[in-house]
């Protein structure tokens, strides 16, 4: 997307924000609910609930504790005592999380959602004594909590006309939400006309105002003829609630390249210009609170009630709209990290978060705007700051002051305290353990692993026109070689396959700085598969040691003292994981180089020195991993700006090696460029080098020679065009070659 321009159906819509944007200070005249005594005990437990059953991690539970993200779920309990406070509470959680998963990257897409709903449909809808024996068990954790915890405390709070009503609701939010993820995949556009009612929907008030009832044990619809005003009212509030959230949300939407909101919808459907837009926005709010209350005067006066006194309603308008008013993750300005309110929203200082899909897309351009005008920027939604030059990356990597203390959360619950977050003295005999395995001798005998296993490959690919080179080579490659390294079974098909699963979703767990809930639990699932896998082989190891990993890290010492079998266990993980999901994608890579760029086969054929020249460049241009995260240990000074102390920073591999204030024509692809084995970070830089660098690059290199010289006239497939995709192993998901 380019700076100030709307996305729509595909192509771009020629209105330019101003910079800045005026956002009005949204004003209601309603009154404010009445604050909760119990807030505190609220927060707690409900944190307590999210973790307890996967929803979050200690990222996820730090941000929620330090922010005012469940404030607004708060507000929404009005007089329900604690226990259904608490419960409305996590439904509202539960939503919470289910709406950064579908905005923040890919889950949603490809009919993920939908089937998500279908199950959720399931639960809510059987009233059976027990669920789970016509359901199942799940392995997401957001379908799990619901039909163990959510839904079972929940159905009882009304008769069954209630719970129809809720169930109703609940699934049309949900779907309207699996509308909008197969709009923006088609590149679809919407009128007003339909996107007002979609969007009441996928907002999910009217499920809320429905779960308030119940938690009041208030009943608006007991009397037929409090049915059509009182869901008039709702929709009303709705409306005022959900054209709020879109007014102030609009700088965050336009950078992250969100077509849908009510402003950029009037912008294109109108052809109005964006202050126009924005005070429509803003004149359709005061116009449906001028409707609510107007509708609220008439019956009030004709049939008072608890259950149908408009304040309840307008409370939570006025809960919701002080909310989205204030909140940090709408307010997203480089120079206003804290969310304090401001009016005036400049675009050019709100940076792309790192939850935005476009990232996964396409993150070029986000770098490059980036490195331009927000070289260091704070990234509200992720919680870390972002570094984006070259010199500033080098820089971080290097800074003295710049801890691995970060993958405490990022990795410790899965592995516990190892290599990966050590720092100092404890990281340097930790690393001296590991360092002989990838050196000298150890490496001659891994040289012929690789030749082996290359070979193997590429042998089962005679006589076949058509392959694709990810599923038959780039993958299995890199985990018959770590396994071989660490004297684990890696022959078969089936024994590769279970190799290449358990170090996909390993890899995904520790770059989940999204924290998503089934890669939070899935890891950990995983884990401990994997673990079961390699005990055998370790409990042989010890009895009979030979010249594998696994025996090496057995008899390995510190102090004196052999190390614990969890630390054992947690490095057969972390390099069987980290040694074959990167080595994969810089494989990947390297070949789309190859069979893409004009002449660099025929060179590196005729030369085969050059294929290190070629890999290179691609670990430059084309880096499998797109960044780095670190803690600052102090506050850190770099070229472009400050880290304060205690912060996690991103380290934009990326972005800094296609720097052009350091590489020339960053985006064209050169073998011939100087240094070019040193002027790169796709190994990192500094204490925390990549270890097996040497390795890979081995590996990768003997891999695609032999696979020129095996097929010298391998090329894409006719009709097929690969693509990268993904930001944390950033490659082609297929390669289809004719042979």
């Amino acid at each position: 997307m380019k700076q100030g321009c709307l996305v729509t159906n595909n192509s771009e819509v020629n209105v330019a924000p101003p910079t800045p944007l005026i956002i009005p200070d949204i004003q209601l005249p309603f009154s404010n609910p009445t604050p909760r005594s119990d807030h505190d005990v609220l927060r707690e437990r409900v944190l307590a609930w999210a973790q307890r059953y996967g929803l979050i991690g200690r990222r996820g539970a730090h941000r929620l504790s330090t922010t005012a993200l469940l404030d607004l779920g708060m507000a929404l309990c009005g007089q329900a005592p604690t226990q259904q406070a608490e419960t409305l509470v996590c439904w509202y959680l539960w939503a919470l999380i289910l709406d950064d998963r579908i905005d923040d990257g890919p889950w949603a897409e490809n009919g993920v959602l939908e089937r998500f709903v279908t199950a959720v449909q399931a639960i809510t809808e059987n009233d059976g004594a027990d669920p789970l024996d016509e359901i199942g068990r799940f392995d997401d954790p957001m379908l799990s909590v619901l039909i163990d915890d959510l839904w079972p405390r929940t159905r009882n709070w009304g008769n069954e006309r209630w719970r129809h009503r809720l169930v109703q609701n609940l699934l049309r939010h949900l779907r309207a939400q699996a509308t909008l993820v197969n709009m923006r995949e088609t590149g679809a556009a919407l009128a007003l006309s339909e996107y007002l009612p979609l969007r009441r929907d996928s907002f999910g008030a009217l499920f809320f105002f429905d779960l308030i009832d119940a938690a009041e044990t208030l009943d608006p619809y007991q009397h037929s003829a409090d049915i059509e005003w009182w869901s008039r009212l709702r929709e009303h509030a709705a409306d005022i609630i959900t054209w709020t959230n879109d007014i102030h949300s609009i700088a965050k939407d336009v950078v992250c390249g969100e077509r849908f909101n009510l402003v950029s919808i009037l912008a294109d459907s109108a052809g109005t210009d964006w202050p126009a837009s924005i005070e429509a926005a803003h004149q359709m709010v005061n116009a449906a609170v001028s409707a609510f209350t107007e509708l609220a005067a008439k019956h009030t006066r004709q049939r008072p009630s608890a259950a149908t006194d408009p304040d309840r309603l307008r409370q939570v308008a006025r809960a919701a709209g002080d909310w989205h008013r204030s909140v940090s993750r709408y307010h997203l300005q480089a120079n206003d990290p804290t969310g304090r309110i401001n009016q005036q929203v400049d675009l050019n200082l709100t940076p792309p978060t790192l939850k935005s899909r476009q990232f996964e897309i396409d993150p070029y351009p986000l770098y490059e705007r980036l490195r331009t005008t927000l070289p260091i920027v704070y990234d509200e939604p992720t919680d870390v700051w972002l570094v984006s030059r070259y010199a500033d990356v080098k820089a971080a990597l290097t800074h003295p002051g710049a801890s691995s203390n970060n993958y405490s959360w990022q990795i410790g619950p899965l592995l516990g305290h190892t290599l990966v977050a050590m720092d100092g003295c404890e990281h340097a005999q930790h690393r001296a353990l590991l360092s002989p395995s990838f050196r000298s001798k150890a490496l001659e005998v891994l040289e012929a692993s690789i030749t082996s296993a290359s070979m193997d490959l590429l042998a089962q690919m005679q006589g076949r026109h058509r392959v694709d080179l990810i599923a038959d080579f780039t993958c299995a490659l890199p985990v018959r070689v770590m396994a071989r390294a660490l004297g684990l079974p890696a022959q078969t098909t089936e024994e590769v396959e279970q190799l290449k699963k358990w170090c996909a979703i390993g890899f995904a767990y520790m770059g989940n700085y999204r924290q998503d809930p089934t890669l939070l639990t899935g890891g950990l699932s995983n884990r401990d598969r994997f673990y079961d896998f390699i005990q055998p082989h370790i409990d042989a190891r010890r009895t009979v040691p030979t010249d594998d990993l696994i025996s090496h890290l057995l008899a390995a010492r510190i102090d004196g003292q052999p190390l614990p079998e969890a630390f054992v266990r947690a490095y057969c993980a972390i390099l069987m994981t980290a040694g074959s999901e990167t080595s994969h994608g810089a494989l990947a890579n390297l070949i789309v180089n190859l069979l893409d760029e004009p002449g660099v086969k025929e060179a590196v054929m005729a030369n085969p020195d050059l294929m290190d020249n070629a890999l290179a460049e691609t670990l430059r241009r084309n880096p499998p991993l797109q960044l780095v995260l670190r803690e600052a240990r102090e506050s850190l000074e770099l070229p472009s700006g400050t880290i304060p102390c205690g912060a996690t920073f991103a380290c934009l591999i990326g972005s800094a090696n296609r720097d052009p204030d350091h590489f020339t024509d960053p985006d064209t692809f050169n073998m011939s460029r100087p240094h070019q084995e040193t002027n790169h970070f796709a190994f990192g830089a500094g204490r925390h080098f990549c270890l097996g660098s040497i390795l890979a690059r081995m590996e990768i290199t003997i891999g695609a020679r032999l696979l020129l010289q095996t097929f010298p006239g391998v090329r894409w497939a006719p009709g097929f065009q690969p693509a990268e995709h993904g930001f944390l192993n950033r490659c082609p998901d297929r390669l289809e070659v004719a042979l």
